[in-house]
């Protein structure tokens, strides 16, 4: 053990002069090369830079007392992915320097669930390389980003934004066919890979949706899965980015929008919400509550759940609680409008009666 923290801290310090070396590498022109394979290596130095910065900010000591032997290991395999996708990349081959990034993500991802208490998702990739099969990772276009073909699957970890809360997926798809997007948990090679979420794209389309934190529903996914959802997927290409639920549009009183998307409304007080829908589509509202009720007192939407839904145009409204998070699902095409109102304060008689005795 002795042997193995002296070499990750020998590592760790490498790091650094890594880091430097890179730098004065990426000011120098280099070679002539076809447009997108250097604008490829160019996003692949960027994303290596980062990653190395990532590292060298780790909070993590291999030497501290109780660490699991597990973590040290993925600390370990994340050292050396990046210098691997350094050494790739000064040999200018993408293809070694995305599978080393991916790895270095995988081990990195597996640590941050281990130290934040949630399940650790299995190293697919590592484990279809030990098989003999192509690694099913997805081309990364940076931290939280990745795309692929749509004539093939993919299976990699979640890495969280913020670990154990929820998330926003941006999904987009370019192409004729469709996709399926599906949330899996994958903790074991006997694990099975049932969808805990799946979100299907057809065509050329997009959508952002919400991904709900673990303690909201006790399901907790690891993976995220994507495929053709039939034999005819079609020729183009897929992406997914996982935003923090920061990144949620604001509700005031009206936000007009197109297909699907998330937002969030801060006032506290009861409120009305309503949508205009222009579509020929099933389409749903959802809405999950924010507000912090009194005791014992009861509210319907702790988890996100549907309060409103169509099939083609439609003037809807629910009552909500106040603040909270809001998730139209519709179709690409389809132009909606969203409206909040506080809800009027009912008079209180006891007001009325103390009027009329002049008190």
């Amino acid at each position: 053990m002795a042997f193995v923290v002296a070499y990750l801290l020998g590592a760790a310090s490498a790091l650094l002069a890594l880091l430097a070396a890179r730098a004065v590498r990426r000011r120098r022109p280099g070679p002539p090369a076809l447009a997108g394979r250097a604008s490829r290596l160019a996003e692949l130095d960027g994303f290596t830079t980062e990653l190395g910065e990532e590292l060298a900010a780790l909070a993590f000591d291999p030497s501290a007392p109780g660490v699991p032997a597990e973590s040290v290991a993925d600390y370990r395999r994340a050292l050396d992915a990046y210098g691997e996708a350094t050494e790739a990349l000064t040999a200018q081959d993408t293809e070694r320097a995305n599978l080393a990034l991916a790895t270095a993500r995988n081990a990195l991802t597996r640590l941050d669930a281990r130290t934040h208490g949630l399940p650790v998702p299995i190293d697919v990739s590592r484990a279809a390389r030990s098989r003999g099969e192509p690694a099913p990772d997805p081309r990364l276009d940076g931290r939280f980003s990745y795309s692929g073909a749509l004539t093939r699957s993919y299976l990699f970890p979640i890495d969280w934004p913020r670990p154990g809360g929820p998330a926003i997926l941006e999904m987009t798809r370019n192409g004729s066919g469709s996709t399926e997007f599906k949330a899996v948990s994958i903790t074991s090679t006997e694990t099975p890979d049932d969808p805990l979420y799946t979100f299907v794209l057809h065509d050329t389309s997009r959508k952002r949706s919400y991904l709900p934190a673990p303690s909201e529903t006790g399901r907790r996914p690891t993976h995220f899965k994507v495929g053709p959802w039939s034999l005819q997927s079609g020729k183009g290409s897929w992406s997914l980015r996982i935003r923090p639920i920061d990144d949620t549009i604001e509700l005031f009183r009206e936000y007009p929008g197109t297909g699907s998307e998330v937002l969030v409304h801060h006032a506290d007080s009861p409120a009305t919400l309503g949508i205009h829908i222009d579509t020929e589509r099933t389409w749903t509202v959802q809405y999950r509550c924010l507000k912090k009720h009194r005791r014992r007192e009861y509210c319907p939407y702790k988890t996100m759940s549907q309060i409103m839904w169509g099939t083609s145009d439609a003037l809807k409204s629910a009552p909500i609680c106040g603040p909270g998070y809001i998730v139209v699902d519709a179709h690409g095409h389809a132009k909606w409008s969203l409206s909040v109102s506080a809800k009027p304060t009912p008079p209180n008689p006891l007001a009325g009666l103390l009027k009329r005795l002049g008190l």
